[in-house]
C-alpha cells in the first residue's frame, strides 16, 4: 500500500481535522464568507430505548442478505434498535428522485444511500436543507469514534483513529459541500480498473499499459494484429472525460464562483484527439457503441480486448471463456496519478427525531468498522472505507490469494490506489455537468455534432438548467 498523505496521531490531531472539516474554505456557510457557523445538532444519549431506524438503499438481493447479517450483529449489541431497511427500485438516481419527492411530504427515511451530487440538492431543499450536520456526532464524547471502532498505525507506530482512519478522499467527500458541515459518510467505494484478456496478452507478449501513450500504441498494435476487433472499451463516457481532464489538469468544474469551467481550449483539444483515435477504431465507449451496450458485455463476448469499468461492477467483467487480468486505469502522467472515487455514501435526515438520529449514527458506525467494511468489500467487490480494513488479515489474505478470483485481483489493484483518488467539486448542478460532458463526448465521437457545437450545447444546458 502506498504511504498515506494524512497522518493523524491520536486525539489531538483528530480534533484538528474536525476543525478543518467544519471550517475549511470549501465549506463556507454562505458565498464569499470565510467563516463557518458551528452545528447546533446535539446527539441524544442512547440508553437502550426502543427505537426504529428506516434505511433506504439500492442493494440487490445478494447485498441485502449481507446487510441482513450486519443488522443481526448490530442487534446483538443494540437489541432495542430496529433497522427497517428497504431497497428503492432502480439505481441511485431513482433513489434521489424518490427522496426529493418525499421532502415535500416530510416522509423521509432516517438514513439513506447517497452520492454527493444528491446531497448538494437535498441541502437546497426546505428551510436550510434536510440533511443532518454530523460534526457533533463525530466529536461526541458519548457516541463519537473510539480506537476500538477502527484504527491503523502510521509510520511511527502511532494509533490513528476516527476520522483519520477513513481513506482521505472518501472522507473528504462528506465535507466538500458549499454548506458548512459534514453531511455524508462513506459506506462502500469503488473506482475504475482496466480489465484485459490475459490469454491474448500472453500469446502476443504484450505488456499492460501504464500510461495513455502506451495504451494508444498498444491499441494500434492490437488493431494491426486483429483487424476486426476493437482494442479498448470505456464503460462510462462521463468518466472517460472527467478522468482524463483530472489527469491532464484541464479545468472541469468548481464549487465556487463560475461552476462550469469545461468549455476551454484544452478540453476541446482533448476531445478532438479522442475523436481522431475513435475514427482509427482504437476504442469505443458505452455511448458510442451504437446501441448503448456496456463495453464489459463486449469484453466478455471477446469483441474487444480491454475494458475500463467500475470495480463495483467487477462481476460483469468475469467470464469462463478466458482469463481476465486486472490493472489500474492508465495515467496521462505517472507523476500525476488520478482515478475516480465512486460508490455509495450515507446521509441522515433531520425529519427523524433526536433518538432516531443517534440510533442511525450508531448503526453507521457499526457497518463501517474495520471488520465490517472488510466483510462488505470481500463479498461485493467494493472497497473498504477505512485504512485499518486494508491491514486486517482477512483483507490481506483476500487480496493476496494464490488461486485468485476476479474479486481478489481487483482488491489487490485497488488497495494500491488509495492516494490516487479524486472527487469532482460538488454543488447543485454538478450531476448535470457530469451528464453533459458525457453526452458531449458521445456526440463528438459519433459525429453527430462538431466539437464546438457539442461544447456550446453542453454549456448552455448546464447554465440554463
Amino acid at each position: 500500500m502506498k504511504s498515506r498523505k494524512t497522518k493523524l496521531n491520536g486525539l489531538f490531531d483528530l480534533v484538528a481535522i474536525l476543525g478543518l472539516a467544519a471550517c475549511g474554505t470549501a465549506n463556507n456557510s454562505k458565498p464569499g464568507d470565510d467563516t463557518c457557523v458551528p452545528s447546533t445538532e446535539v446527539p441524544a444519549v442512547y440508553n437502550g430505548e426502543e427505537v426504529e431506524v428506516t434505511f433506504w438503499h439500492t442493494m440487490g438481493k445478494a447485498n441485502k442478505e449481507l446487510l441482513g447479517s450486519l443488522i443481526k450483529s448490530f442487534n446483538a449489541k443494540y437489541p432495542n434498535i430496529t433497522i427497517k431497511e428497504s431497497s428503492a427500485a432502480g439505481g441511485y438516481d431513482d433513489l434521489k428522485d424518490l427522496i426529493k419527492k418525499n421532502i415535500a411530504t416530510n416522509t423521509l427515511p432516517t438514513m439513506a444511500f447517497c452520492y454527493p451530487d444528491h446531497v448538494a440538492e437535498y441541502l437546497e431543499s426546505g428551510h436550510g436543507g434536510v440533511c443532518v450536520d454530523l460534526t457533533n456526532y463525530i466529536e461526541s464524547e458519548t457516541c463519537g469514534f473510539t480506537a476500538e471502532e477502527g484504527s491503523h498505525k502510521d509510520e511511527n507506530g502511532n494509533d490513528v483513529i476516527g476520522v483519520g482512519d477513513y481513506v482521505d478522499a472518501f472522507w473528504r467527500e462528506g465535507n466538500s459541500y458549499p454548506k458548512c458541515g459534514v453531511y455524508s459518510l462513506p459506506f462502500a467505494k469503488s473506482t475504475e480498473a482496466l480489465f484485459y484478456n490475459k490469454n491474448v496478452f500472453d500469446e502476443n507478449g504484450w505488456s499492460v499499459p501504464k500510461t495513455w501513450d502506451q495504451m494508444w500504441n498498444l491499441c494500434r498494435q492490437i488493431k494491426s494484429t486483429y483487424p476486426d476487433v476493437t482494442p479498448l472499451g470505456y464503460d462510462s463516457d462521463s468518466n472517460m472525460y472527467i478522468t482524463l481532464s483530472q489527469q491532464m489538469n484541464i479545468p472541469f468544474t468548481s464549487a465556487k464562483g463560475a461552476h462550469y469551467l469545461f468549455d476551454n481550449a484544452q478540453a476541446k483539444a482533448m476531445v478532438s484527439d479522442l475523436k481522431a483515435k475513435y475514427d482509427e477504431k482504437l476504442f469505443i465507449t458505452k455511448g458510442s457503441s451504437g446501441n448503448g451496450t456496456y463495453t464489459s458485455t463486449k469484453f466478455t463476448a471477446e469483441e474487444i480486448i480491454m475494458s475500463i469499468g467500475s470495480t463495483g461492477g467487477t462481476t460483469y467483467n468475469g467470464t469462463d471463456n478466458f482469463e481476465v487480468g486486472v490493472a489500474p486505469v492508465p495515467y496521462y502522467d505517472l507523476n500525476n496519478p488520478a482515478v475516480v472515487s465512486q460508490g455509495p455514501s450515507i446521509t441522515m435526515f433531520n425529519t427523524a427525531n433526536a433518538l432516531q438520529r443517534t440510533a442511525a449514527w450508531l448503526f453507521y458506525k457499526h457497518i463501517s468498522t474495520a471488520e465490517n467494511s472488510t466483510l462488505y468489500s470481500v463479498k461485493t467487490g467494493y472497497q473498504p472505507v477505512r485504512y485499518s480494513s486494508y491491514e486486517t488479515d482477512t483483507y490481506k489474505d483476500f487480496s493476496n490469494a494464490q488461486n485468485s478470483s476476479l474479486f481478489n485481483k481487483v482488491a489487490k489493484v485497488s488497495s494500491d490506489l488509495l492516494d490516487s483518488y479524486f472527487v469532482s467539486p460538488v454543488f447543485v448542478g454538478s450531476a448535470n455537468a457530469r451528464n453533459q460532458v458525457g453526452s458531449l463526448l458521445t456526440s463528438v465521437l459519433l459525429g453527430s455534432k462538431t466539437v464546438d457545437a457539442a461544447f456550446n450545447e453542453a454549456m448552455s444546458n448546464c447554465v440554463n438548467s
